[in-house]
């Protein structure tokens, strides 16, 4: 690795990796508080935060699709398609928001009765559910500008962003849950009253510093919505598969939740205290991932495809190297977290076997996640990434969660031993894609 590549993989990935250790910082700092009020409140927020996860998953499938045009416009110095792209993104992404807003504010018990049945969860999770779904909107907004600004290489903005509106986040939380300075103790209706204040001033902040620095992304509304449905065909070409894989991926862990769901509402309680911890598990395999799709997409809209194939192949053993150090050091420190929850001892030892589990699978996990996010996504392989990832996640995740949770009725850790067994098989089809080099496309050689 050359001095210029490092330095150019630091600047890239460095803010992600911040941002995101900060938003998983957070989100465990809002898992503990909630946590606080006990089993029941863990269940119910994670339960209603599957509906958010999963409009989440199809907006940023849009904005992850698109940002393989901005990132290869961008190599190209096309700034004229990267914001009619950019505005491609935000119809669809507001769209998107709002049918569910408004779906989850109508229909909230519907929704949460497809995960359990137990009716004190489920009231609790109406009560969360009706405020959050506001905030679809205003995330995919802003998701739309962070993922643009990383696709032509501006990174710390996003970051500043995302450090400023977690932190509210997490201060209006410890307020309005427990009521603080003043205010009621509003329990979970809290903790979802200071997410939607947060992405209402994430919004806000976001334009104003993109808008305010005078940046190519401060488009105007014409140079955002010019576009023509010729326009939108071409870059749904490679945008669609990655929108129909992220559907199909967030569904089949929709599903997953669902069969932990079937056992009891602490098993959803450790399954949820161990994802607020695994997040720190993936956060510099993001941060990585977010800056080979950039340097990748760069070089092969600059025409430069051999400097793309390097990248990979070095990004790939670095991801690698990595992850078995991360996954020793959080091996070590998950005890210490697991014991700040306020659970019973049952929901925190599941939680820390749960957890073993997961660095078990950790190392296939984070080559999926630099393969897919990275590589072919850059690279604009994204049918086959599609593929791959139905295959996988349906033929094989989804039917071992069912079976284990309907017939053999498998207790939560062995449950989520035996559907994460998927995630060795996408690594071995992952692998022949990635020495093959068949995952190389100008996905923008055709676009003028």
């Amino acid at each position: 690795m050359s001095k210029d590549f490092i330095k150019r993989l630091l600047y890239l990935s460095v803010p992600i990796i911040i941002q995101q250790f900060i938003q998983a910082s957070l989100n465990l700092i809002d898992t503990l508080m909630i946590g606080k009020l006990g089993s029941d409140e863990i269940a119910a927020v994670g339960i209603a935060n599957q509906v958010f996860f999963f409009v989440m998953m199809i907006i940023f499938g849009i904005n992850s699709g698109i940002s393989v045009y901005i990132a290869q416009f961008w190599g190209r110095k096309d700034t004229k398609n990267i914001k009619k792209t950019m505005g491609v993104s935000l119809s669809f992404g507001v769209l998107i928001g709002l049918v569910f807003s408004v779906l989850a504010f109508l229909a909230p018990r519907f929704l949460m009765s497809i995960f359990i049945d137990e009716a004190y969860v489920i009231d609790l999770g109406i009560d969360y559910l009706r405020i959050i779904a506001w905030s679809y909107v205003f995330t995919a907004i802003s998701l739309s500008f962070q993922i643009a600004s990383r696709g032509i290489g501006k990174t710390f903005q996003p970051m500043l962003v995302s450090a400023l509106a977690l932190s509210m986040n997490a201060v209006l939380n410890y307020i309005l849950i427990f009521g603080k300075f003043g205010f009621p103790a509003m329990g979970v209706e809290g903790a979802a009253i200071g997410t939607l204040v947060a992405r209402i001033f994430e919004v806000i902040l976001m334009i104003a510093l993109i808008y305010g620095s005078r940046s190519i992304l401060a488009a105007s509304l014409k140079d955002l919505f010019g576009f023509s449905m010729k326009f939108v065909s071409q870059i749904f070409s490679k945008a669609g598969p990655v929108l129909i894989n992220e559907v199909f991926w967030s569904l089949g862990t929709v599903v997953y939740m669902w069969s932990v769901g079937n056992i009891n509402s602490d098993a959803v309680a450790s399954y949820q205290m161990t994802t607020s911890i695994y997040r720190f598990y993936e956060v510099i395999f993001i941060g990585f991932a977010s800056a080979a799709a950039v340097m990748i997409g760069n070089a092969i809209g600059a025409g430069d495809e051999e400097s793309a194939l390097s990248t990979s192949k070095i990004l790939v053993k670095l991801s690698f190297v990595s992850s078995i150090l991360v996954s020793l050091g959080m091996f070590l420190i998950a005890p210490v977290i697991i014991d700040q929850f306020n659970v019973q001892a049952g929901v925190a030892r599941d939680a820390a076997n749960l957890f073993n589990v997961y660095c078990v699978y950790g190392l296939a996990r984070v080559f999926n996640l630099m393969m897919v996010v990275g590589v072919l996504r850059g690279g604009g392989d994204t049918k086959f990434a599609m593929t791959m990832e139905i295959i996988c996640v349906w033929c094989i995740g989804v039917p071992l969660a069912l079976f284990g949770s309907i017939v053999l009725k498998f207790p939560v850790v062995f449950l989520v031993w035996l559907f994460s067994t998927e995630e060795v098989v996408k690594a071995v089809l992952n692998f022949r894609r990635l020495v093959s080099h068949k995952w190389v496309h100008n996905v923008i050689a055709k676009i003028k």
